[in-house]
């Protein structure tokens, strides 16, 4: 079959990861599938050693604006207090049915609803079917995100256009694929579309290290912007009050001046000597922390959470809340501890177990390690295949 998988940039993070490994999965089935992106970032000039790593020059990627009027590359613009939606979204998406064949692909899987721009004039004008790839529904977003700046005097208006944003994207497709049950009941309340359930995967080490020889870290690496940033680490790390206890940060920064912020903060309550910040992490840098921390903390609820299932596919602890998707996989108290949401309080006591009963942490690290080897990328690859069969049949 002839893929397109639909995403409007390559940043550091999930993306590379998510991208590189479904489109060289799917050409290993034999599929013709290719990444669609919407526009260009210096990214992979950035950080060559990440992307060369998960793309390693076998992911071929076709980028929509070249296709487009140069104007339409040159002139661009950020919706107000949107990171990511812009006037690329648009022209992209008025114009990609000039830019496309009919029946060109057999199937275009739209990562994110800001995609649907694109994807549902494409599966009108051109007859190319997609399935809607989501995370995070456009409301709940906005609460978690957006409500804390200044756009939230604008909430009245703007709140019900993401309920909007969501039903355009999800109204023209075949499918929407999840990675966990998180939003089920949101979903199941603004459309009658076939939810499908497609967790993220991992690699797991061949053999987990001693338990004793993992260092007094508490690890933690995302995609850090104004609706996700760590200094609530902080907080854990004041009410241990255990100077021996370390917190590395690692990953991007967006915008970077966050970042300075944070340093502030660190510097501010006198922690720098138990805080070190490192940047995007590629796969042998997570892999190498994850095997040396005693813990790995996600301190947000997450549609599904790929770094708590790239620590445990190395035997680390994992800390994450309740709910979020990778917790379908395991079980509170058996291969990790997932505390309800924004309740510091209960994470710092989870984090306090793991460091004073190394004997129950090693057990749990090693049981979550059991449970990522279910979870591979060949396994999502597979899972991914049997719901784009089923759709495009």
């Amino acid at each position: 079959m002839r893929i397109g998988f639909l995403a409007d940039e390559l940043a550091p993070g999930s993306a590379p990861v998510i991208i590189g490994h479904t489109i060289r999965g799917l050409r290993e089935l034999g599929h013709e599938a290719e990444c669609l992106l919407i526009v260009r970032k210096p990214y992979l000039k950035l950080y060559p050693e990440i992307f060369d790593y998960y793309l390693r020059g076998d992911v071929p990627i076709r980028y929509i604006l070249d296709e487009l009027p140069s104007f339409f590359r040159k002139y661009n613009f950020k919706f107000p207090g949107f990171s990511f939606f812009s006037g690329h979204h648009i022209s992209s998406g008025l114009f990609a049915p000039l830019v496309f064949k009919k029946n060109e692909y057999d199937i275009i899987i739209a990562n994110c609803q800001y995609t649907s721009f694109i994807a549902r004039p494409l599966s009108v004008f051109k007859k190319i079917p997609y399935l809607q790839l989501i995370w995070d529904p456009a409301p709940y977003t906005f609460k978690k995100i957006y409500l804390k700046r200044k756009m939230r005097f604008f909430s009245p208006i703007l709140y019900p256009l993401t309920l909007l944003l969501d039903k355009i994207a999800y109204g023209g497709c075949k499918a929407i694929i999840t990675s966990g049950r998180l939003h089920h009941n949101y979903l199941k309340r603004i459309t009658k579309k076939n939810l499908e359930i497609l967790y993220p995967g991992c690699v797991p080490v061949e053999k987990i290290p001693a338990f004793s020889s993992r260092k007094n870290i508490i690890l933690t690496y995302d995609r850090w912007d104004i609706g996700n940033l760590p200094n609530l680490y902080l907080d854990v790390l004041e009410r241990l009050n255990n100077r021996n206890i370390k917190l590395v940060i690692g990953g991007f920064w967006h915008p970077m001046s966050l970042r300075s912020f944070f340093v502030k903060d660190v510097e501010k309550r006198n922690l720098s000597a138990q805080v070190e910040l490192i940047g995007p992490l590629g796969e042998a840098e997570i892999r190498e922390l994850c095997s040396r921390a005693m813990v790995h903390v996600h301190h947000n609820e997450e549609a599904f959470g790929m770094q708590s299932l790239e620590a445990a596919a190395c035997g680390c602890p994992i800390i994450i809340p309740a709910g979020s998707g990778v917790t379908d996989l395991f079980r509170h108290g058996v291969h990790g501890f997932f505390p309800p949401k924004g309740d510091i309080k209960a994470l710092t006591e989870y984090v306090r177990i793991i460091f004073e009963n190394p004997r129950k942490s090693e057990e749990m690290g090693k049981a979550a390690w059991e449970i990522a080897k279910l979870n591979t990328w060949g396994h999502y690859v597979k899972t991914l295949d049997e719901i784009i069969r089923r759709c495009v049949n």
